[in-house]
């Protein structure tokens, strides 16, 4: 059974939504989508609570993984468009300590587009170490990129945060969790989180790994004694992934995070955090909600988010082409925000701006046909089956427009 609210003009939309859970594809989730600024879907249904099989309800929030990228970009970018930031200044300019090993001429753009080629820690990191914001941010500022910067583009799984939240932090005196509440979450009552307060764990569906998660925890020993030559390519990948000396392995793989349980988004040390690249929490509501703002010029009920030439700018295409840690894959990034590529699906708009999270959850803005969307579940999926729902629902809302 689905709550909620949908115009019957996009009953298919409903229908497709309430299949992915029906089917058992999706677990628990909710999705949402604005048009010029009205909340035109706002459903959700399913099981937030596998234990107690209690429903999904309204107020129900989830970890959002990367699709924190794009809500922390948001943050930098307002104290670019005050003047408080430039994009072509050095990062040493508002870091100072940043510039070693090569990297004093960074400039503030690349942190936003993935070619500063800072995508992973180099030297070995405890297991705790995302939590221990000084730790990474020093040791980022200590190492050798990758690659030449500005020469390609890799993207900077969970150092993006870091990189980002820490000019935050830099230039404005606040965490970037304090900086997004205070400059955002909360003129715009949105109920979305960089470091979720403890009064509100009660409201987390946990999430699950995806299924192929124990399968490839299972192979990866043979795999890894059997000679490389004669692995398919994406075995050859995963084993890119898992080891910490390859630039992909850096990037997912220092610290390894356990998949043992409990999964360690769902323990209260990941919740309390603020990393700004991975563990926003918050509901599909608020990310549509969100980006709504930004997909009709930016401002909303008094509350100023970003200026349209600040959003012109951000979604203008900064890095495109073979992205060095996922793989190779085609990538495109604009100021902080995925664009769409055939690998990355972006919503039926070629305009639109957004990001993605591992497993599914999806946050874009249409300001070419003044749509958003927001969507959130907590049953992960693997590779290009992660946004089906999100996109699914996406395409049948634009085929009635």
């Amino acid at each position: 059974m689905l709550y909620g609210h949908c115009d019957e003009k996009f009953e298919e939309a409903r229908e497709i939504f309430g299949k992915s859970i029906s089917s058992g594809f999706e677990l628990g989730a909710a999705i949402a989508i604005e048009i010029e600024g009205e909340m035109v879907l706002d459903l959700w249904g399913g099981i937030d609570n596998v234990s107690t099989e209690s429903k999904w309800k309204e107020d129900t929030i989830v970890n959002v993984f990367s699709t924190t990228k794009g809500v922390a970009a948001i943050c930098l970018l307002q104290l670019v468009e005050q003047g408080l930031v430039d994009l072509d200044a050095p990062v040493v300019k508002y870091w100072p300590e940043f510039g070693k090993n090569g990297k004093r001429e960074i400039p503030v753009r690349y942190l936003f587009c993935h070619k500063s080629g800072l995508s992973g820690v180099r030297k070995p990191l405890p297991n705790d170490a995302w939590y221990k914001w000084d730790l990474i941010c020093e040791s980022l500022a200590e190492q050798e990129p990758w690659w030449e910067p500005g020469t390609a583009h890799g993207y900077h799984a969970m150092t993006y945060g870091y990189l980002i939240g820490e000019m935050v932090r830099r230039v404005s005196g606040m965490s970037i969790g304090e900086y997004f509440r205070k400059n955002i979450g909360d003129p715009l009552d949105l109920d979305f989180w960089i470091g979720l307060p403890e009064n509100e764990f009660s409201r987390v569906t946990d999430l699950h790994p995806s299924l192929a998660t124990p399968l490839q925890k299972l192979l990866m020993p043979l795999f890894k004694i059997t000679p490389r030559g004669i692995l398919p390519p994406i075995i050859r990948m995963l084993l890119d992934f898992s080891d910490p000396k390859t630039i992909s392995g850096a990037a997912f793989s220092n610290p390894v995070l356990s998949m043992e349980e409990p999964f360690y988004v769902n323990t209260d040390e990941w919740r309390k955090a603020e990393i700004p690249a991975a563990n926003g929490h918050g509901s599909a509501r608020s990310l549509a909600y969100l980006y709504g703002v930004l997909a009709n010029g930016g401002n909303r009920n008094g509350t100023h988010v970003l200026a349209p030439e600040t959003i012109e700018k951000a979604r203008k295409t900064e890095s495109d082409g073979k992205d060095l840690v996922l793989g190779g894959i085609h990538s495109k990034f604009g100021l902080g925000f995925m664009l769409g590529t055939e690998h990355i699906n972006m919503g039926p708009g070629a305009g639109s701006f957004g990001h993605g999270g591992a497993g599914g959850s999806l946050g874009f803005a249409d300001p070419d046909n003044k749509i958003s969307l927001g969507f959130v579940m907590n049953q992960m999926h693997p590779g290009i089956t992660a946004w089906k729902t999100a996109t699914d629902v996406a395409d049948s809302v634009y085929s009635k427009i």
